[in-house]
């Protein structure tokens, strides 16, 4: 049982090629090093497992840093709360050789099962320069139903990723999920100040300018129903209940405004539907099973929702 890694250093010299090392139920919570502020050698290390350990803080990975070869940092179950990248290190990782970037090539990141709640821990996953497998399934922040993300949310806050939670992130995907994240984001804002925005969400400009999406301003040429119809969004519902019988799928242009709780009651009458309490599930590409739309007041636009959704319309067990 190791409970310090200043141990492992006698490993560098007998497996001098070392390429994958296990160290996982070691308890482990703190890196020590016997010089510097890195852990140096093992230049053929290419996977650390370091899962199921009590590693607290981030900072004790910083100290990872500069190994020279590693592509796979696996930190599931542990009990991190933060992540950044260390931007303010010396260049040269006090390897006293040419400069290189932090964690250079590190391209899987397993972060699962841990305990991290902000954004900003999210956002520094851009500015690793390799990365593009991430996992941060099962983190307060990646959790719906305790105030986290949805999926799409944090497919467009990662620039870079390519796997997301073990599930592959498509280009349709990845387009979908952006343009959603930008109507979220014009829908809740609650300031236009571009720094303030740049803080929240240090993507939407970008994407923003990239999707060619403006704010929608209103055009005085347009007339009442023209305005309405312009900005009305196209949903596609389902039914899957097992009272429901069997109907055929609607689509339905809808004002962006429209709650989950008028969308339910919107429902009844479209699909006829009498005495059943309803439950409505957002489908999205990459997640296995859909988004409970469960906050009755948030409307389509809070949502990301737009034109091109489809809501399964379930029934309460």
């Amino acid at each position: 049982m190791l409970t310090y890694v200043e141990q492992i250093e006698k490993l560098k010299v007998p497996f001098a090629c070392l390429t994958d090392l296990h160290l996982i139920w070691n308890k482990l919570n703190i890196i020590t090093t016997p010089a510097g502020n890195f852990v140096q050698g093992f230049d053929t290390l290419r996977l650390l497992n370091l899962e199921d350990n009590h590693i607290v803080s981030w900072d004790e990975m910083v100290k990872l840093s500069y190994l020279r070869s590693l592509e796979q940092l696996h930190l599931n179950k542990n009990k991190i709360k933060h992540v950044r990248y260390p931007s303010n290190l010396p260049s040269s990782g006090s390897l006293g050789d040419v400069a290189v970037p932090a964690f250079e090539k590190l391209q899987v990141l397993l972060l699962g099962s841990n305990e991290i709640e902000d954004f900003p821990s999210v956002d520094s996953l851009n500015l690793f320069p390799s990365l593009m497998d991430v996992r941060i399934s099962d983190n307060p922040i990646a959790d719906p139903a305790k105030g986290g993300a949805p999926r799409f949310v944090l497919v467009a806050r990662l620039g870079n990723v390519k796997i997301l939670n073990g599930s592959e992130v498509s280009a349709r995907e990845r387009r979908e999920a952006e343009i959603r994240y930008i109507r979220l984001v014009m829908g809740k804002a609650e300031s236009s100040d571009p720094e303030l925005l740049k803080q929240l969400h240090p993507r939407f400009a970008e994407l923003k300018a990239f999707h060619g999406i403006e704010d929608e301003k209103p055009t005085s040429r347009m007339s009442g129903p023209q305005k309405m119809a312009s900005g009305l969004i196209s949903i596609t519902l389902k039914c899957v209940g097992p009272s429901m019988g069997e109907k055929q799928p609607l689509t339905k242009k809808l004002p962006p405004a429209t709650t989950v709780g008028k969308l339910k009651s919107l429902c009844e009458s479209f699909f006829k539907l009498k005495d059943i309490k309803l439950r409505l599930f957002l489908e999205e590409e990459g997640c296995p099973l859909p988004q409970l739309l469960e906050e009755e007041t948030a409307s389509l636009v809070e949502l990301g929702i737009g034109t091109g959704a489809t809501i399964i319309v379930d029934e309460e067990s």
